[in-house]
């Protein structure tokens, strides 16, 4: 009976290990993020919808017609299909889902929106549509499972997809996953997980809970502070955080960084 109870006592110890402790590393990691505001308009015709933890940017291409960049977490897709409805749209009027990466809090309601064409960088592919899991250190405690997502066109870095009036350019940025990505979009750039806003305003890395390589990470964003013009960039915006005002956040970080 001892030896019983005993065993239970490690099991229960292990458990709380394993389930509390991430708990608290991804409570600390986000403890300083700037919180994320729903409906913000970083620049006219571009609309953040907030879903719990991660955001959501619609993105008007034309009468009755928008793209997304990332579908959020809920599988509904509930406060997408609430904001289109408020625009008198409907799921169809989504014309193609541009995704930031392949993790799973960003693909939730990719099948709400049959009609959309899938474009990710072609790093990402197999991550997105479940053929690969993450390797990331939260993500090692998870198996690969196929998603029944089939992305539309694997793109390239610097390529650039025009949706009707609007085009998105793409920049990698891998680390964060491999395929991760920058888009930019009427002088908004969308950095997904691969940066985060602080509340004393500075940008971050991404998170390394959830990162493949966190140096890469670093090393990409240095790169892309370098090849942008502050001309061209008018807002940062984040997947899990507030958006933060011109490129002069992410020179800083390559600049502290070097």
């Amino acid at each position: 009976m001892k030896m019983a109870l005993k065993i239970i006592g490690v099991v229960a110890g292990l458990v709380t290990l394993v389930v509390v402790v991430p708990v608290v590393i991804i409570a600390v990691s986000f403890a300083r993020t700037m919180p994320i505001q729903d409906g913000f308009e970083p620049v006219p015709g571009i609309r953040t919808v907030r879903q719990s933890f991660v955001s959501v940017f619609i993105v008007d291409i034309g009468p009755g017609r928008v793209v997304l960049v990332d579908a959020g977490m809920d599988p509904k897709a509930g406060k997408i299909i609430s904001e289109l409805a408020r625009r008198n749209l409907k799921p169809e009027s989504v014309q193609a889902i541009l995704l930031t990466h392949g993790h799973g809090d960003h693909l939730g309601g990719v099948k709400a929106f049959p009609k959309a064409s899938i474009y990710v960088l072609e790093g990402d592919v197999p991550l997105v549509e479940g053929k690969v899991g993450s390797r990331n250190p939260m993500g090692r405690f998870f198996s690969p499972h196929l998603t029944g997502i089939k992305v539309t066109k694997a793109l390239r870095d610097g390529e650039t997809v025009k949706v009707g009036r609007a085009s998105f350019r793409y920049f990698a940025v891998p680390g964060h996953t491999p395929g991760s990505a920058a888009i930019l979009v009427n002088g908004v750039l969308m950095l997904g997980d691969s940066a985060d806003s602080l509340k004393d305003g500075s940008l971050s890395g991404a998170k390394w809970i959830f990162s493949e390589n966190l140096r890469q990470n670093h090393g990409s964003l240095k790169a892309l502070a370098v090849l942008l013009k502050p001309s061209v960039v008018k807002v940062l915006v984040f997947a899990h955080s507030g958006a933060l005002k011109g490129l002069k956040p992410l020179e800083d970080f390559a600049e502290k960084n070097r």
